[in-house]
């Protein structure tokens, strides 16, 4: 509880704030003023929780300063100190709103008593507070948790003049990987959004885990203007800025304890995203009146698919892939058979792959087509195709030889070994397990991965002994060891002499 003190006898004043800390750790003294005016100039800049003032004091007195506090709507509590019992002091003290009365000489336990009552009042307030904030209430309503509740609904209208039945609509904005690039920006965007314009009051929240954005809209003129405007400018304008994933949805409900149903039902239509696409607001309204065509699946494509697998070019494989898209777009399918058609691509490169000895995983085929099945965007299916190409690349070595796989790996341990890369970073950028990784680098090359970067950092160490006059922990710095006596006790095991002696023999 934060604290200001407004008392003009020194004594008391300076008695006041010593003995604060020393009732509770929870009290903090934030500032002090000898009289009713530096007082309340304090309370202005420090926003205290509570006040406790004289009622008499030169320039200004207590409770004139309390009715600035009063008029000013700053919210603290206060407890008045008079030497005076005079009933008119405190009936007018009383008026203004304060927790507590003390006459002076002040007693000690009875202050304690005070300041206590005073905390715990101060913090069910907040806590109330809590539970009527705009940012509490969306949140229990988008998770289904509010309740069909006549007080709070009452309270709510009276608060934020909140309709029980009112519309709501419900802005989503789901993106990917690019969330953290464009986070920023979408959350002031959406501020942004909520400031200049009068036709509508709106709240944004971020769902960071989900890598999403709500933003809920009420106090609505005409619904149907706001859904237009949303459309015909914030879509475009969200469009052209973030790049990647970008699935925008629009929902509208009658009234809060509806949202959560809203919310669901608009969750069931965001793959719609793959045949729309990014730069449409996808509303229920919208997919009742696409008009659908049965898809024939193109075979002419999936012979261009296999010819890019074939002559191992990605960038050719990509391209198909955007023609088999705008395929499935031009007479808009369903996005079931979107998604079976991709599926069936899949299926008949990896049987083309298969023919030729490729290295995909069981668990691989898998997981990918279960990528395939849980889409919501294009960027979703292109990015998994093409790590899906790669694993369809990677023949199985044969004896003597080193697979593309491998010959990647060893590609990045020359890159990053003096940077600590490990086999679990090393996996995750190839895409395969770390388990599938680590038995295939044993298998091809004869060693561990930790074996082979600790041999490659000694050829290095070899290397800039001979080739230089750095020292040691110069050299230890350089190839990735943060400890030169450690790198010594390393090259020792492996070449059977220390640094310096290695130096001296051959250099």
């Amino acid at each position: 509880m934060r604290i200001v003190v407004v008392e003009d006898e020194t004594p008391i004043r300076e008695g006041l704030s010593k003995i604060l800390g020393k009732l509770s750790d929870s009290y903090e003294l934030t500032g002090k003023a000898e009289n009713g005016a530096k007082g309340l100039e304090l309370v202005r800049n420090t926003r205290p929780d509570l006040v406790i003032l004289d009622i008499r004091m030169p320039d200004m007195d207590g409770l004139t300063m309390l009715e600035h506090i009063r008029e000013e709507k700053i919210n603290c509590k206060a407890i008045v100190l008079s030497a005076y019992s005079d009933f008119d002091y405190a009936k007018r003290a009383i008026e203004l709103g304060i927790e507590n009365y003390l006459l002076k000489p002040i007693k000690i336990p009875e202050l304690k008593r005070v300041l206590k009552e005073t905390e715990e009042s101060i913090s069910k307030e907040q806590s109330k507070e809590h539970l009527l904030s705009l940012e509490h209430v969306f949140l229990n309503a988008i998770t289904g948790q509010l309740e069909d509740d006549a007080q709070l609904a009452e309270l709510l209208k009276e608060k934020y003049g909140i309709e029980r039945d009112e519309p709501i609509a419900i802005f989503g904005i789901g993106m990917g990987a690019n969330y953290d690039t464009y986070r920023e920006y979408v959350k002031i965007a959406l501020e942004d959004i909520g400031i200049h314009n009068q036709n509508f009051k709106s709240y944004p929240m971020e769902f960071a885990k989900r890598r999403a954005f709500v933003m809920i809209l009420y106090h609505m003129e005409e619904e149907e203007r706001v859904r237009v405007y949303f459309e015909k400018n914030i879509v475009p304008m969200l469009s052209s800025k973030v790049s990647g994933k970008l699935v925008l949805s629009w929902s509208v409900c009658r009234g809060l304890l509806k949202v959560r149903d809203s919310v669901v039902e608009t969750t069931r239509i965001l793959e719609w995203n793959l045949i729309l696409g990014k730069k449409v607001l996808l509303t229920k309204q919208k997919l009742d009146e696409l008009d659908l065509y049965p898809l024939k699946y193109p075979l002419h494509l999936e012979e261009q698919a296999r010819q890019a697998l074939d002559s191992n070019d990605l960038k050719a494989f990509k391209s198909v892939l955007r023609k088999f898209r705008d395929y499935c777009r031009e007479k808009p399918c369903s996005v079931q058979e979107m998604k079976e058609a991709f599926t069936r691509l899949a299926l008949n490169l990896i049987h083309v792959a298969s023919e030729v000895g490729a290295a995909e995983s069981q668990s691989q085929v898998q997981q990918f087509l279960k990528t395939i099945s849980e889409a919501s965007s294009w960027t979703d299916m292109e990015d998994k195709f093409e790590t899906f190409f790669e694993c369809l690349t990677i023949k199985n070595a044969k004896d003597g030889e080193v697979s593309l796989l491998i010959q990647k790996a060893l590609q990045y341990i020359q890159q990053y070994y003096n940077q600590g890369i490990t086999l679990e970073e090393t996996a995750t950028k190839l895409h395969v397990s770390e388990e599938y990784l680590s038995s295939q680098f044993k298998k091809e090359t004869g060693r561990t991965f930790t074996e082979t970067i600790r041999r490659y950092r000694i050829e290095n160490v070899k290397e800039l002994l001979l080739k230089s006059s750095l020292k040691l922990n110069q050299i230890a710095d350089m190839v990735g060891y943060s400890d030169p006596k450690y790198m010594s006790k390393v090259f020792k095991e492996e070449v059977g002499m220390l640094p310096l002696e290695y130096r001296k023999k051959n250099g």
